[in-house]
């Protein structure tokens, strides 16, 4: 049950959206007809609270870009919580015993890189997308993004964030429990907030004051101080925090044995894994949201592009991600499959880890010079068939905060005398550029682009738990250029934090001018204040090169003949997720 209770700032939000999408089909129609879906994902119903009427809200039109008020969305989210839980909805009970509903048949589903057993274990999320396609399969959340609908009650039937923002009460469904049948409890939920280590974790342990679990429902995060974008990172796939993991049977494994053998309270749960190449998972007929349909998801790790066409042209596979930009005709061009292009996160290049102290690239100039060399409509054109969104930000346009710049020229000129001018007239050599796994032929474009202005490097190849890994601030941190790809949702500030600040899971970049206005950022309830700091932030990332877009890509997947749903309900269909899903949503033809 939901209900509004806002103060002045969320007042003044006309937006109740975090994200919106935009969603390329294309059914089984004859060769070249394009059908163009888009899509905004609606605010959740809104119900009178209990003890007053709540203030009347309005939403932006459907084409509207998110405002700054955006950012300060959640606090406005809120649901009843009464003292007593006599008081609360009638708890929602498992819907196997109900409906007698049982899954059936076998569904693979092919990914575009090896598949990390890492993304098993919510409490390391790094700050990007890939985990979130395994974590809405096996584990569940207190509240997260489902079809239609972002920061939906889930593990949570109700929450309230306080009109104060220096507190937030979860209340768990009744009946709720893990794969191997212990129910989920507070104790498990404080466990999972306290001890998780991944994306955004410093802010979130930072702000917390104390856990409370007065009653074995009821959980109650107190903050130091308003926590405004509480909400946003612990309800949305911008931190792992909020996909609960169970306390005991974590303790009992360790974070080793947890990545081997995981356990989690989502649709499907885990049977086998060979590391790095497939995993299985079969249906959880007890998961509270519904019964899945399918019996069996084999998620399966096949980097090659052509091969996992082949998949789907034979049947072996009933699903594949990333189709590459010159097979999309294939697709396009047999009756039996369809093509699905989801608008996804942005890829960007880090020209900021430096081979040597005085290299080339410290000179804002030649940071300018690579931006100019990058042709980013033959970029969209290679390898998505030109679907891709030219964006100036490395941020989506439609992301809270974000602010939208033009696409960065293309000027070979300029870009050489740029070079002339910082002393190294026929360009220079970088160690390497490496790419995000599944994105070689990416990197290997950019090589080539860059090599027209005389800067030289070669493709260093990591498989994606590796990338992450390389990515991690500090001596080690991998040199020469490093080209990101990263859909993690959230808003604008998110991204900066993990990707821009000193203590940034992924930065390369440490900079008082953007530390200082970040600090400022987060301790600030003014949403005009807020509003000023972050463009400040991004603007200043951007006019300096210290962060060079690239593109917005539309992440292609195939679909084989024996998914039985519209594609706008699998693909794209929920806020801020690029990859299939719900898994519980899937229906198979026998």
């Amino acid at each position: 049950m939901w209900s509004r209770r806002g103060n002045r700032a969320s007042a003044r939000s006309v937006s109740r959206r975090v994200s919106r999408r935009a969603f390329l089909a294309y059914g089984v129609v004859p060769v070249g007809v394009l059908g163009l879906l888009a899509a905004c994902a609606p605010s959740p119903p809104t119900t009178p609270a209990t003890s007053a009427p709540a203030p009347a809200a309005t939403s932006a039109p459907p084409a509207a870009k998110p405002t700054q008020a955006a950012l300060n969305v959640p606090q406005s989210i809120t649901t009843p919580a009464p003292a007593t839980a006599a008081a609360q909805p009638a708890p929602t009970a498992a819907p196997a015993a109900a409906t007698g509903t049982q899954p059936k048949g076998k569904l693979t589903y092919v990914w575009h890189t090896t598949i990390s057993p890492a993304w098993f274990d919510p409490q390391e999320n790094p700050p990007q997308i890939t985990p979130y396609n395994f974590s809405y399969a096996l584990h569940d959340a207190l509240v997260k993004h489902l079809p239609g609908k972002t920061f939906a009650p889930s593990l949570a039937e109700s929450y309230e964030i306080a009109q104060d923002n220096k507190s937030a009460t979860f209340k768990l469904r009744q009946g709720i429990k893990f794969h191997d049948g212990t129910p989920i409890t507070p104790d498990d939920v404080k466990f999972t907030y306290e001890k998780y280590r991944g994306a955004n974790a410093g802010i979130l342990h930072d702000k917390l004051q104390e856990i409370q679990t007065p009653d074995n429902r009821t959980i109650k995060f107190i903050f130091k101080e308003p926590f405004l974008d509480f909400l946003t990172i612990y309800g949305s796939p911008s931190s792992g925090a909020g996909w609960i993991v169970p306390k005991a049977y974590y303790e009992k494994v360790g974070k080793d044995g947890f990545k081997t053998a995981p356990i989690g309270a989502g649709p499907y749960k885990f049977v086998k894994q060979q590391a790095g190449a497939e995993v299985e998972f079969e249906a959880f007929p007890d998961y509270w949201r519904k019964v899945p349909s399918v019996k069996t998801i084999l998620m399966r790790g096949v980097p090659e592009g052509s091969t996992r066409v082949a998949m789907l042209q034979t049947g072996e596979s009933d699903i594949s991600n990333l189709i590459p930009g010159e097979l999309l005709d294939t697709i396009r061009n047999d009756p039996k499959l369809r093509l699905a292009a989801v608008q996804a996160g942005p890829a960007w290049l880090e020209p900021m880890d430096f081979d040597t102290p005085d290299s080339p690239l410290k000179d804002i100039r030649v940071r300018q010079a690579v931006s100019l060399a990058l042709d980013r409509q033959a970029m969209s054109d290679a390898e998505m068939g030109g679907l891709a969104k030219l964006e100036g930000n490395w941020i989506p346009s439609d992301w809270p905060g974000a602010i939208e710049r033009p696409t960065p020229e293309m000027n070979i000129d300029k870009a050489k005398q740029l070079l002339a001018e910082a002393g190294v007239p026929n360009g220079f050599d970088v160690s390497q550029i490496t790419p995000l796994g599944g994105y070689t032929s990416w990197a290997e474009r950019l090589a080539s682009q860059l090599r027209t202005i005389g800067v030289k490097t070669q493709v260093n190849v990591l498989e994606r738990g590796a990338f992450y890994e390389a990515l991690a601030p500090g001596p080690n941190r991998v040199k020469g250029f490093v080209m990101q790809l990263s859909g993690s949702p959230g808003d604008a500030a998110a991204r900066v934090r993990e990707n821009a600040l000193c203590k940034g899971t992924f930065s390369s970049i440490c900079m008082p001018e953007i530390e200082e206005p970040m600090k400022k950022y987060d301790s600030s309830t003014d949403p005009a204040e807020r509003k000023k700091l972050l463009d400040q932030v991004q603007n200043f990332i951007l006019d300096q090169y210290l962060v060079i877009p690239i593109l917005r890509q539309a992440l292609p997947h195939g679909i084989g003949p024996r998914v039985a749903n519209d594609i706008k309900d699998i693909e794209g269909a929920i806020p801020q997720y690029v990859y299939t899903g719900p898994y519980e949503d899937l229906q198979i033809k026998e």
